[in-house]
């Protein structure tokens, strides 16, 4: 899992918290000012009818919420997560669900300059390389992160720390949920840690972990509580729901680094989980390099594919390529209403599909072979309006249609 900075991530769901404004940046890299948003569940009635998935995602960085930002946000987006700092004011609680938090497992002296005073006098709760605990023998986080470290999760300072900035969030009237970043996976965590801490202890972190989600609960009341931990089982079920930031295509990754077909398989079992009916399942993929709508339509076709109906299951898109975040992303696909699934997805010829009520979608996700033509047994419409009766597909492509009504 990728640990996220709160200031960078905004979603389909959204947290308010503080006034001032972000800098302001560009902000659309597609417009959405034509957009005609299709129906969608209020999270605050998951279950209560309506279509099953989202329009879409929305990934923030600094930029100031204007009229005319905040009338597209409004427009097109359902849940969304942001920064504490953020001016929230113009967007419309009655359409959006806010969420907000600050970093769990990990401790980032840049984004939380206020708080660092304090965190860098109490010596226990990080993790250390060896059993001298001082600041030279602290443990940085992987990658390409600079002055985050590792911290003790089974500290009970460092809980009572974090979960007092969470007590603190949930009194907020806007905000209708938390955000609680960097809950790695305890495989993932030992990874990262490499032999940098040899007493590391799966069970234990997992353990830990979850006490520190339930804390997080306790305080948060009847607000949702949504976990960055690539849909961890185990944590999605102990909260209301999770993130998973590297669904099919992590936008860290260059547009010609794909999953094997296995590794694809998997990813459409995490959101299909049926032990994760009524959660909030938020789904991100994205791109290192400029956006291509193939590579877009592919992802989000291998969502819809895959995803549970009985689960709240958003999507999003984000690039990295942007000097990491910095535009709101909307795509024609996102406005191809296929209404419900009419069943589970299957395969034929290599090629997966799923159909529903208005459409159907397809994904070829072979690792090599040649295009796969395939007869769609009737004419449907693409995102550009093109009508098809068959439709061919590369490896790693997708295709999301609709019903033609001619």
């Amino acid at each position: 899992m990728r640990t996220t900075t709160l200031n960078i991530l905004l979603v389909l769901c959204l947290s308010a918290t503080g006034a001032a404004l972000l800098q302001a940046f560009p902000v659309f890299a597609q417009s959405a000012d034509a957009v005609s948003p299709a129906a969608v569940r209020d999270l605050r009635v998951i279950g209560a009818g309506g279509a099953a998935y989202p329009r879409g995602f929305f990934i923030q960085t600094h930029f100031t919420i204007t009229d005319s930002v905040a009338a597209a946000l409004n427009r097109n987006f359902d849940v969304m997560i942001v920064g504490p700092e953020a001016n929230l004011s113009l967007l419309d609680p009655l359409t959006t669900t806010l969420v907000a938090g600050p970093a769990m497992l990990y401790s980032n002296s840049l984004a939380y300059p206020d708080d660092w005073t304090v965190i860098n006098s109490h010596e226990d709760w990080f993790l250390h390389s060896s059993p001298d605990a001082s600041p030279q023998s602290r443990i940085p986080l992987s990658g390409s992160y600079t002055y985050q470290f590792y911290m003790n999760v089974g500290s009970q300072g460092w809980r009572d720390f974090v979960v007092g900035k969470y007590a603190a969030l949930s009194t907020i009237p806007a905000a209708d949920g938390l955000f609680v970043d960097g809950v790695m996976l305890p495989s993932e965590y030992a990874s990262l840690l490499g032999s940098a801490y040899p007493s590391y202890d799966a069970a234990a972190y997992e353990s830990e972990a979850l006490d520190f989600i339930y804390a997080v609960k306790d305080v948060a009341a009847s607000k949702l509580v949504l976990v960055n931990s690539e849909l961890s089982k185990a944590f999605t079920l102990a909260a209301d729901g999770a993130t998973c930031e590297g669904f099919v295509h992590f936008g860290g990754q260059h547009n010609d680094t794909q999953i094997t077909r296995n590794q694809w398989l998997r990813h459409l079992g995490l959101i299909g989980d049926r032990d994760l009916d009524g959660k909030i399942l938020l789904v991100g993929s994205g791109s290192a390099d400029s956006t291509l709508a193939s590579m877009v339509e592919y992802c989000y076709a291998s969502f819809l594919l895959g995803y549970n109906a009985q689960a709240y299951c958003c999507f999003y898109w984000y690039t990295t390529g942007d000097h990491d975040v910095v535009t709101m992303n909307w795509f024609p696909v996102w406005e191809m209403d296929v209404g419900e699934p009419s069943g589970d997805f299957y395969e034929t010829n290599g090629v997966f599909r799923r159909d529903f009520s208005n459409g159907t979608v397809l994904v070829n996700p072979n690792d090599s072979g040649s295009p796969v033509a395939v007869s769609l047994g009737g004419v449907y419409v693409d995102s550009s309006g093109n009508a098809l009766s068959t439709v061919t597909l590369p490896i790693k492509t997708g295709a999301v249609l609709k019903k033609s009504s001619w």
